[in-house]
């Protein structure tokens, strides 16, 4: 591995990895090195000045490297990166390069070593940002004096070095030779001495977390300069002294936890200056005085925990409710659910009370009695006269409903619920003319010559919609000239169904397992499948939010006369989801078609239709069924993606292919286009392609047939693809179409 000098991507987390780091790996020069959650042990390498190559992880410009969209996708079904890898590669969309290595939650010991990154990377115009995970160790010694050699070279660095053995005090050097630091992480360690007013030189600091430790002395009133400052986290230590009040001047404030110290004196007023402050901790102190008022005017407070303190007076008004536990152990605090009563301390004595104020009290409580009782009598009569008159009401609206039909732009005046159901034969078995998952479909010719397919929903599976309506009018004005136009729909209390425009060329299932000779040629398949997958681009980049179709197979996808493919069930799924009685963990695909992480997970993403879509290809071209019976020689479980890799595997190729389609060809589109499928089916979704590049590859096998062999791909005049270094394809109209075009 050592002598991998272009190793720009390594990830073995979340493995069993036992034994030494090898020195020999460059890891300087991998963008992107993660070993976390393993049982690796012994010290870290020092981090040498290596050379490296150039820039290793591509933003759409260098095709032979991995897409951060990729590197993404690769951990989005993973639970417990969940955070972790949104918050990691959230900073990756932009044009900064971000260095990432992780060595956290193993058994590594000795000191912290000094770390660094490739020294071609700061010489270019870009600097790269650098985070470094060292956290759950056992990593012992002191705080080195310096973390990253080349720290004031670097955009931002971020460093998370909690739960080792770490011990002694902060250097000041430490970070005043790293202005750039962002995020300091050192909770759950032995750290002692106190924080120095150095921490105020840190402008781009935005997270401090250093609970946990031995820390001591009072808080700075530098850290009011750290203008970026979102966290705060101090407790459990044994800091002294007041709370500065120039943490009022931190606007960007959201968690404050001082919490389990001996901070003295009383809660600054202007605190509540740092008007985005979400959590403040400060229970388990000697704080005295009273609770400032102002905190009643912070409207993202959501925790305000002083409790166990010496606070008094009264316990402001927040605007959101807070939970008693947070002010208990204060003495002289007013009560928490009656803040306007007497202090604890000043309570009257109940043996001193009259026996005739005694008398006067129970009087007073029997009229109260009868006076309640004749209200809530009449409170009662007063709801059974609203209910009988409301449900008439509901019952003359629910009647109204149940023939309404909501139709959108350009629906015709025939569309209503009488003509639908008139149409369909009260939804006749004669007039059936498919079933799925989400309910069955009937054809309706509503007027002469006017045909339209209604899809009556499974009420079982649609229950309490409360956005249907909403979710609904979003799929109606979705259009695409390869999507299944949506013309209306009916809610009624034992009805739903949706009205869709007809369309005369039956399904591509039938179309697979039934065609006849003439259709099976490359321009009818090629047609077919640049259709669907310019509709699933479409529904994953163009529809805001973007749509996963989730059930992608032959029966979904539907042809007219002259074999244009369209799609169709699309936003059903969505549909399903924000059901009020639907378990949303329910796996909304079809056996044979649903991507192995999906199956497993129940976790989606739009590479899943990419998937389906492959399978969907390997049926166009071999004629058979995703669990064809011809497969069972193979054993349970086989289907036609792992029958494609089998023939490839062996050479066999031209096997998978119809004997009409493999006869007329041409040879080289075809297994192009199986090419291209047995990259949509690969387990791995980093690798599996999106629906961008698939189209993008389209383009590559239609021009194909332009090649010059001279000068690359030429279409109309115009160099697309030139061959140069060693023959290494480079492209600037496709490139994050690279990983297809290896298989070339």
């Amino acid at each position: 591995m050592g002598k991998c000098k272009n190793l720009t991507f390594l990830d073995l987390s979340s493995n069993v990895l036992e034994g030494y780091l090898p020195f020999q790996w460059l890891f300087p020069c991998m963008v992107y090195f993660n070993i976390s959650r393993n049982m690796l042990t012994g010290v870290l390498p020092r981090f040498g000045k290596e050379s490296c190559h150039s820039i290793m992880v591509s933003y759409g410009q260098a095709p032979i490297f991995l897409d951060v969209e990729d590197i993404q996708n690769a951990y989005s079904n993973i639970p417990v990166w969940g955070y972790q890898m949104s918050t990691i590669f959230g900073s990756l969309v932009d044009e900064n390069l971000v260095f990432i290595h992780d060595f956290s939650w193993n058994r590594f010991i000795g000191p912290i070593p000094s770390f660094s990154i490739g020294g071609d990377f700061l010489a270019t115009n870009h600097k790269p940002s650098y985070k470094l995970f060292l956290n759950n160790n056992a990593l012992n010694g002191s705080l080195p004096g310096e973390l990253v050699s080349n720290c004031n070279d670097l955009q931002t660095f971020s460093v998370n070095l909690s739960t080792n053995q770490i011990s002694g005090g902060i250097y000041p050097g430490l970070l005043l030779d790293c202005l750039q630091l962002k995020e300091f992480e050192a909770a759950h360690n032995q750290i002692s001495g106190s924080i120095g007013p150095a921490f105020g030189n840190l402008k781009m600091l935005q997270r401090l977390d250093l609970r946990g430790n031995r820390l001591s002395g009072s808080l700075p009133g530098q850290l009011g300069m750290l203008k970026d400052l979102k966290w705060i986290l101090l407790g459990g230590n044994n800091l002294t002294g007041e709370i500065p009040s120039q943490l009022g001047q931190l606007t960007s404030l959201i968690v404050l936890d001082l919490s389990r110290n001996g901070l003295t004196g009383s809660i600054p007023e202007n605190l509540t200056n740092a008007t985005n402050l979400e959590i403040v901790l400060l229970n388990h102190n000697r704080l005295v005085g009273e609770i400032p008022s102002s905190f009643s005017t912070l409207s993202s407070l959501t925790e305000l925990d002083v409790s166990f303190n010496n606070l008094s007076g009264h316990i402001p008004q927040l605007q959101h409710l807070s939970n008693c536990d947070f002010f208990k152990g204060n003495q002289y605090l007013h009560p928490c659910l009656d803040p306007y009563s007497a202090p604890p301390d000043r309570l009257p004595d109940l043996l001193e009370v009259h026996k005739e104020y005694r008398q006067s009290k129970l009087k007073s409580f029997v009229i109260a009695m009868v006076a309640s009782a004749s209200f809530i009598l009449f409170i009662l009569l007063v709801m059974v006269l609203v209910l009988i008159l409301g449900r008439r009401k509901i019952s003359r609206l629910t009647s109204l409903r149940r023939k309404v039909v909501v139709t959108f732009a350009d629906a015709p005046t025939e569309v209503n619920y009488d003509n639908v159901v008139r149409a369909t034969g009260n939804f006749s078995i004669r007039n059936l003319i498919g079933t799925g998952g989400f309910g069955s479909t009937y054809k309706a010719e509503l007027v002469p010559g006017f045909l339209v397919a209604v899809k009556r929903l499974s009420i079982g599976r649609f229950q309490g919609l409360q956005q249907f309506d909403a979710e609904i009018k979003t799929l109606g004005r979705i259009r695409h000239k390869n999507l299944v136009t949506l013309i209306g729909y009916h809610v009624g209390e034992t009805e739903m169904f949706l009205i869709y425009n007809f369309l005369s060329g039956g399904n591509l299932e039938t179309f697979i397992h039934d065609r006849s000779g003439k259709n099976v040629q490359w321009p009818v398949i090629h047609k077919i499948a640049l259709h669907i997958a310019q509709a699933l681009a479409y529904l994953h980049y163009s529809c805001v939010p973007r749509i996963v179709h989730r059930d992608i197979k032959p029966s979904n996808i539907l042809l007219d006369e002259e074999l244009n493919a369209y799609l169709s069930d699309f936003g059903l799924a969505r549909l399903l989801e924000v059901s009020e009685t639907h378990a949303t963990t329910d796996v909304a695909g079809t056996f044979g078609y649903v991507a192995p992480e999906y199956a497993t997970t129940c976790r989606v993403s739009d590479k899943a239709d990419v998937y389906s879509f492959g399978v969907v290809l390997l049926e166009l071209m071999s004629g058979k069924k995703s669990l064809d019976p011809s497969f069972s020689e193979y054993g349970n479980g086989f289907n036609i993606v792992a029958w494609a890799k089998l023939l490839i595997k062996e050479r066999r190729s031209s096997e998978l292919f119809s004997p009409e389609l493999w006869e007329v060809g041409p040879k080289e589109n075809l297994l192009g286009m199986l090419k291209l499928a047995s990259t949509c089916t690969v387990e791995s979704i980093s690798i599996r392609p999106s629906m961008r590049q698939v189209l993008l590859y389209w383009e590559f096998i239609v021009l194909r047939q332009y090649w010059d062999g001279t000068n690359g791909l030429v279409f109309h005049g115009l160099i697309i693809v030139s061959t140069q270094n060693k023959g290494c394809a480079h492209s600037s109209l496709f490139p994050v179409v690279s990983p297809l075009l290896a298989l070339h």
